[in-house]
C-alpha cells in the first residue's frame, strides 16, 4: 500500500499507544517462532509459553494462521485505530473489536485469500460473530498470562518512545520523524509505503488524510495497519527499548553473594562491579534515575552516583525530555555491553534528537 507524502504535515500525524495492538504483536512473535523467539524476546517467550500452558490459554489456530499467511500482518478488521488516550484501556479496545460486522470480516478475508479461504481460517469465515466473540474472551486471559508481569516495563518503554518521537515531530518535523521509524512504514523519495496484507499483494490507497503511528515493543512480531473513516490510517512501528525484555531476573542481592560481588564468569560485572553493571544493563531503554532504582532494587542515591560516573566516562548520556531527565547508553556504552555481556546483543538507537 502506498500513499503520497505530499500534504503530510505535523497536524496530520499523531502517535498513540494501544494495548490491543501490543498484544497482537506479541502473539505474532509467538506464532512466527515455534521454538525460541529471537533476542531480545527470548526470555519473555520462554516465560510466556510456560505461563500460557499453566493457565490453559491456547492461541486461536485461525489467528496463528493469519499471522503466518500474512507474513506478520493481520487484516484490518482486527485492528481498531487507537484513540489519542495516553493510557488506553484494553477493555475499550476489545469493545471496538467486538463491534466489527460479519460482512466486513468476510469481505477482508476474501481479499486476503483470493484463491479461497484456507481450511485453518474457515471457522472465522463461517461464523465471524462467534469467532470474534471467542477472541474477545481470549485476549484478556492471554494478556494476564503473557504480558501482565511485564506491564510496567512495557508502559515505560512505550511512554518514553512516544515522548521522544513527539519531540522529533515538534522540533524537526514530520519528514524527520517518518525517516526514523522501523516497521510497517517506509519512505522512498516523496512516497510513503504502508506495508500490510499477505506478501506480494499490495494495493494502492490514495485517500489517506491522517496517519496514526502506533509504537510496539513487540513490533518485530507484527507489522500492523488499521483504518478508520475519513482516510485515517494507523500503522505500527518498532519502539526503541525492547531490550528491556532481555533482563532475565531482577538483579537484586543473591543469596550468599556480597552486594557488589560479581557473578562468576560475568565479564561486565567483573569489570564494573555488580551494581554498576546492573545500571549499564538497565539503560538499554532510556529511563530516569528513580525508574532505574526501582528496577534494580537500589537506592536512588546509589544509582545517581553510578550514573554520574558513567556520564563522566562517556558511557552514558543524559538528556532532558520535558520535565524528566532521561539516561541512556551512548555509543561507547553500547559497544561495552555488546562486547562484554555474555548473553545479550544491543543495538545503538536508530533515531536522533536535538
Amino acid at each position: 500500500m502506498t500513499t503520497s507524502e505530499h500534504g503530510i504535515h505535523a497536524g496530520a500525524l499523531r502517535i498513540a499507544d494501544s494495548r490491543l495492538w501490543e498484544a497482537f504483536g506479541s502473539i505474532g512473535l509467538l506464532s512466527a517462532h515455534r521454538g525460541l523467539v529471537p533476542w531480545p524476546y527470548t526470555n519473555w517467550g520462554r516465560a510466556a509459553r510456560r505461563s500460557l500452558l499453566r493457565s490453559a490459554v491456547t492461541l486461536p489456530g485461525w489467528l496463528v494462521h493469519l499471522f503466518r499467511a500474512g507474513g506478520g500482518t493481520l487484516p484490518s478488521f482486527l485492528l481498531p485505530v487507537p484513540s489519542s488516550a495516553r493510557q488506553p484501556d484494553l477493555a475499550d479496545e476489545i469493545a471496538l473489536l467486538r463491534a466489527v460486522s460479519p460482512a466486513r470480516v468476510r469481505e477482508e478475508l476474501e481479499r486476503w485469500f483470493p484463491q479461497g479461504v484456507p481450511a485453518e481460517v474457515r471457522p472465522l469465515y463461517a461464523d465471524p460473530a462467534a469467532r470474534i466473540a471467542d477472541l474477545c474472551a481470549f485476549l484478556p486471559r492471554y494478556v494476564r498470562a503473557a504480558l501482565a508481569p511485564y506491564e510496567a516495563s512495557l508502559r515505560t518503554v512505550t511512554d518514553d518512545d512516544i515522548l521522544l518521537r513527539a519531540r522529533v515531530l515538534a522540533t524537526q518535523g514530520p519528514d524527520r520523524l517518518l525517516g526514523t521509524l522501523n516497521g510497517g512504514i517506509s519512505r522512498r523519495g516523496d512516497v510513503l509505503r504502508l506495508h500490510a496484507g499477505p506478501p506480494g499483494r499490495i494495493a494502492a490507497r490514495t485517500d489517506v488524510s491522517r496517519i496514526v503511528l502506533v509504537p510496539l515493543v513487540f513490533g518485530r512480531g507484527a507489522s500492523l495497519l488499521g483504518f478508520a473513516p475519513h482516510g485515517v490510517t494507523a500503522v505500527s512501528y518498532q519502539a526503541e527499548g525492547a531490550a528491556v525484555l532481555a533482563c532475565e531476573t531482577r538483579p537484586g542481592r543473591r543469596a550468599g553473594a556480597g552486594a557488589d560481588e560479581p557473578a562468576r564468569g560475568d565479564r561486565l560485572e567483573i569489570l564494573l562491579g555488580r551494581s554498576r553493571a546492573g545500571v549499564v544493563r538497565g539503560l538499554v531503554a532510556p529511563t530516569t534515575t528513580s525508574d532505574l532504582a526501582a528496577l534494580l532494587g537500589l537506592a536512588p542515591s546509589t544509582v545517581s552516583e553510578h550514573l554520574t560516573s558513567l556520564v563522566a566516562a562517556g558511557v552514558v548520556r543524559r538528556r532532558r525530555a520535558g520535565v524528566r531527565v532521561l539516561y541512556e547508553l551512548d555509543a561507547s556504552g553500547v559497544a561495552l555491553l555488546r562486547h562484554l555481556d555474555n548473553r545479550r546483543r544491543v543495538d545503538a538507537p536508530s533515531y536522533e534528537t536535538t
